[in-house]
């Protein structure tokens, strides 16, 4: 059963549960803003590769649309997403208050004001793009704040706990690292290895950041993976060590070096997402459902950007072609797939949990009534073409595959969207009393 069914069926039986004493978390409408606004940039980001995919190949190259799409995607969608569900966690599962809830609403102005402004002045050809680079790394800046001393004062430390304090490590490394890239790419003077500064700004993203976000947050959310949080912790101390000594050294190696010892980093951080992999395949597998099937389609797709990254570090590869499917592979294939995974039982939960406050138990429905199946196999469906698709349209440099992958992710928005909207709409005649804190019942 997955964790947030368990929690449900709980509450539902002793709804007398939700009135103890709990740390009192983010108020539930700045969760749900995040979440909103993610849905917002995913749909931008997939409507903008549907009617910009001849300019992501060919000699109809555009390096500044590229550009604000991907940070549309990673700012905008991956980060957004993250961090909302950190706010959460990082109180719910420390045991502890969130630390300055004022600050983290300032933090998600920043953010996604800087990631507007970003994305907006590279389409719109202005050289001063670097200044919504600088507000979203003011926001994050805050977030680190926020987070990390929320997570300082937190009285469980465990594998969740772990995971959570070297992504957002990495988070800090990265901010400062676009931001250095960012101004770099108009003065010109900080970095000796500019192109090597990106692959480490490009792997503190994809792999410290996110892929250590996504891992900690599976010790609790995914069933297979959550199997191993009690009774057997080596997996994961495991797997820290190898993303961090792979990471550290590929970013080491790209700033400082030339990427001459790409392959011995590529090989740790293969093994580190293989065993990963190894727990989410031996565990207890769930019944077959939406959620479960988005899991699967986020394994298959991180193990295609595993094999494309080896693939690359040894050479296998055209570089040109083969970091845009990887990248690709890395952003839409592993992390998008994780991400609705958890959202198809995540927000309807979350507003199951305003409206069991709101309305009496006898008119409460269930909360995965709310869902909409039907709307969440569509999305498994058109992601898993999408993929695939992308991935041999940027391996073949082809507008048209580009194109066609395009419309699909575009119908899996678009799809995401309604049924976002639908959620939200339950919510409606409550809209007036949605600032208090929420403290998650998974925390047990």
């Amino acid at each position: 059963m997955h964790p947030i069914d368990d929690a449900a069926q709980k509450l539902r039986a002793a709804p007398s549960a939700r009135a103890e004493a709990r740390p009192p978390g983010p108020p539930r409408w700045l969760v749900l803003g995040h979440f909103a606004f993610a849905a917002a940039a995913f749909w931008v980001f997939s409507a903008g590769f549907f009617l910009g995919a001849p300019r992501m190949v060919g000699l109809d190259f555009d390096a500044r649309w590229v550009l604000g799409l991907v940070h549309a995607l990673t700012l905008g969608w991956i980060a957004m997403i993250l961090l909302g569900s950190l706010l959460q966690m990082a109180s719910s599962h420390g045991g502890t208050a969130l630390y300055r809830p004022g600050l983290a609403t300032a933090a998600w102005v920043l953010l996604g004001g800087g990631a507007c402004a970003f994305t907006g002045l590279l389409w719109a050809g202005s050289d001063r793009y670097w200044l919504g680079a600088a507000a979203a790394a003011a926001g994050i800046l805050l977030y680190l704040i926020v987070l990390g001393r929320t997570m300082a004062r937190a009285t469980r430390r465990d594998v969740t706990f772990w995971h959570f304090a070297n992504a957002l490590a990495y988070l800090g490394l990265l901010a400062g690292a676009g931001l250095a890239l960012a101004y770099d790419k108009q003065r010109g003077v900080l970095l000796p290895n500019p192109d090597g500064a990106l692959v480490a700004h490009v792997h503190l993203a994809l792999v410290g950041w996110v892929s250590l976000s996504i891992a900690g947050a599976s010790y609790r959310l995914v069933p297979a993976v959550a199997a191993y949080r009690s009774h057997s912790i080596w997996p994961s101390r495991v797997m820290l060590v190898l993303i961090n000594l792979g990471l550290l050294g590929l970013a080491a190696d790209g700033v400082l070096g030339r990427l001459s010892w790409q392959p011995l980093w590529a090989v740790l951080l293969c093994a580190a997402y293989a065993l990963y992999a190894w727990q989410a395949l031996r565990g207890p597998q769930p019944p077959v459902s939406p959620s479960a099937v988005l899991t699967y389609v986020a394994l298959a797709g991180g193990g295609l950007w595993a094999g494309l990254g080896l693939s690359l570090s040894f050479g296998y590869l055209f570089p040109e072609t083969g970091r845009a499917a990887y990248v690709f592979a890395a952003a839409v294939g592993w992390i998008t797939p994780h991400i609705l995974a958890q959202l198809h039982k995540i927000l309807p939960f979350l507003v199951w949990l305003i409206l069991s406050g709101k309305i009496p138990q006898e008119s409460l429905p269930a909360w995965d009534e709310l869902g909409c199946p039907k709307a969440a196999w569509l999305q498994a469906i058109l992601l898993a073409a999408a993929v695939a698709v992308g991935t041999v349209g940027f391996l073949r440099d082809s507008a048209w595959l580009l194109r066609s992958c395009g419309g699909l992710l575009l119908g899996c928005a678009t799809a995401y969207l309604a049924w976002l909207v639908k959620i939200f709409s339950y919510l409606v005649p409550h809209l007036r009393s949605l600032r208090e804190g929420g403290a998650c019942p998974l925390a047990r």
